[in-house]
């Protein structure tokens, strides 16, 4: 097996088909398929405009909802700082006696 041999093969020149040029112009000159009607276009641009506000909806809840829950462990950590603050004082009081 000799590859250039059989590039060669491959690659030689062949006179085309009886009527190709005939079919290539003929394909050439045919109308265009019609175009899907104008509604789809305007149903898929809808559609997508429904699912990207439902998409940035969803990110806003979950953003509100993150927020909330940091501002939850904030004020368990105020309280808990407090507790412990208060605990401090009264072992202090009570080594001090």
């Amino acid at each position: 097996m000799d590859i250039e041999s059989d590039l060669k093969r491959a690659l030689r020149r062949e006179s085309p088909p009886a009527g190709f040029a005939q079919r290539v112009i003929a394909r050439v000159e045919a109308p265009l398929p019609r175009r899907a009607p104008w509604w789809r276009a305007v149903a898929a641009g809808l559609l997508l405009t429904v699912l990207g506000g439902g998409w940035l909806a969803h990110k806003e809840i979950e953003r509100r909802e993150g927020e909330r829950a940091r501002d939850e462990v904030m004020l368990a950590l105020r309280i808990t700082s407090a507790k412990v603050r208060s605990a401090q004082e009264h072992v202090r009081e009570i080594g001090n006696r």
